[in-house]
């Protein structure tokens, strides 16, 4: 059996940055250049609102890819609620990187979710970031998994 090693870094609260999303907004398209032009390379991040597309992603572990997927009638104009939506940023290929997922809840109560992908689009949003200080967190790819992972 493998020897579980974990580390950690110490960070001190920066600044907290909270806003709203454009309708239509590409969140993922959104949010990383948001990071970008705020200078925010570490921080934690939180989502309400609703998006009239939504477009998530699971992990497939033997084939170490990202499977998108739509819920049924999402790319038809079927709203979704966004239940929950939490992610963090670091640094991925030099760029401020933001790592969502996100729980959607449709009209009839039924629940979608996953890893939030490109394309999913803002209906309505409010967000608060949390930018720390510190030590850049670096994604680089894992060997082990395939993912993109924080280098300790």
């Amino acid at each position: 059996m493998e020897e579980f090693i974990m580390w950690n870094n110490i960070y001190e609260p920066d600044k907290t940055l909270i806003g709203k999303f454009s309708y239509s907004d590409d969140l993922l398209e959104v949010l990383n250049k948001f990071c970008d032009e705020n200078n925010v390379k570490t921080g934690w991040l939180s989502i309400i609102g609703a998006v009239k597309r939504v477009k998530l992603g699971y992990y497939e572990q033997e084939k170490q890819e990202y499977i998108s997927f739509e819920p049924v009638n999402s790319a038809n104009g079927t709203t979704f609620e966004i239940a929950n939506a939490t992610g963090n940023i670091s640094i991925k290929d030099g760029k401020p990187f933001v790592h969502l997922h996100m729980v959607v809840t449709g009209k009839n109560g039924e629940s979608y979710g996953g890893h939030v992908m490109p394309g999913t689009l803002v209906f309505a949003g409010e967000f608060i970031l949390q930018a720390f200080n510190g030590k850049d967190l670096i994604r680089v790819k894992d060997e082990k998994t395939g993912l993109p992972l924080w280098k300790s």
